[in-house]
């Protein structure tokens, strides 16, 4: 009874989607966006991606390994349909023969107009949203003008971008505030900020996920003094495929179970649309609690009736 007490409440601070995809395969657009360079000490990085790690990390045990090239990308899409597959009874996952990673040579992507810190600076809460819409706007407008892709074949565009993602709190001091966080651009956001949805060429889009490259801090000369005074720097390492699900899981319909206003957990660690998405180091998120695997319509419910 508490628990779901808790999980209603917690829905009530945020719109749910109109609609839910959840059934199915979905085919997903990825698109790679890299920044003007910069060495701006507020974000991870250069604003490239990473083809080869500047310092041997973790061996054997390094999580999301360089190079984060097209063929990393694929398999980062790979993983999180294959974590849906499992989770929902091969009821949802992503259609890989019909989603493709932009653009299409191993190491290109395309260059996004400002350099990263421009999408989230540093102490300026009241425009943060509009910027990182902007990313999302800049991503895509950048793709179609370069290699004029069909967005209407695909049902999620996915904007992976150069560096590290604002994502976790480490026991340490974080030098980079200005590294931009993983975010589920909905439609009321691209209202707010863009003036309606988003029209490339004939197709319109109305909402999107913005991740980075990679979680782990390891591979970035900023983690010498993230990770300075820790004993085993290996032990923060962070795969993407617990955020990339947990973003995913927005654009298909569930419902987040936390506090949206306050952030105070909800479920915690056993469900995605909490804190569950970062289990294994971020490798092995959770599944959906079995209430949202019930909304969703991966589970059939039991009405069970005491006895008299």
């Amino acid at each position: 009874m508490i628990r779901i007490l808790i999980v209603l409440t917690t829905l009530s601070s945020i719109s749910l989607s109109s609609s839910i995809d959840a059934i199915g395969l979905t085919r997903v657009a990825a698109i790679r966006v890299s920044f003007t360079v910069d060495n701006n000490p507020g974000t991870t990085g250069d604003g490239t991606f990473l083809y080869n790690a500047p310092i041997d990390t973790c061996g054997q045990y390094t999580i999301d390994p360089v190079p984060h090239n097209r063929s990393y990308f694929e398999s980062q899409l790979l993983a999180v349909s294959n974590y849906f597959k499992s989770v929902s009874y091969n009821n949802f996952g992503i259609d890989i023969d019909n989603s493709i990673v932009f653009p299409t040579g191993e190491q290109d992507s395309y260059i996004v107009p400002y350099e990263m810190d421009y999408y989230h600076p540093f102490n300026e809460d009241e425009i943060h949203d509009e910027r990182i819409t902007e990313l999302f706007r800049d991503a895509v407008e950048t793709a179609y003008n370069i290699d004029s892709i069909d967005f209407s074949l695909f049902d999620h565009i996915v904007v992976f971008h150069a560096g590290i993602g604002q994502d976790f709190t480490l026991p340490f001091l974080d030098p980079t505030p200005e590294d931009i966080p993983s975010t589920f651009v909905d439609q009321s956001m691209l209202e707010q900020y863009l003036g309606g949805t988003l029209q490339i060429s004939n197709t319109v889009i109305n909402q999107g996920i913005i991740l980075p490259e990679t979680q782990n801090h390891l591979f970035f000369e900023e983690s010498e003094n993230i990770f300075l005074n820790a004993n085993e720097p290996c032990d923060f390492q962070y795969g993407l495929t617990g955020t990339f699900a947990l973003m995913l899981g927005f654009a298909i319909g569930l419902p987040p179970l936390w506090d949206t206003d306050t952030g105070q957990s909800g479920i915690g660690i056993f469900g995605l649309m909490d804190q569950g998405s970062n289990n294994g180091r971020g490798l092995i998120p959770s599944p959906p609690d079995a209430w949202t695997r019930k909304y969703i319509g991966w589970e059939n419910s039991t009405n069970i009736t005491p006895p008299v």
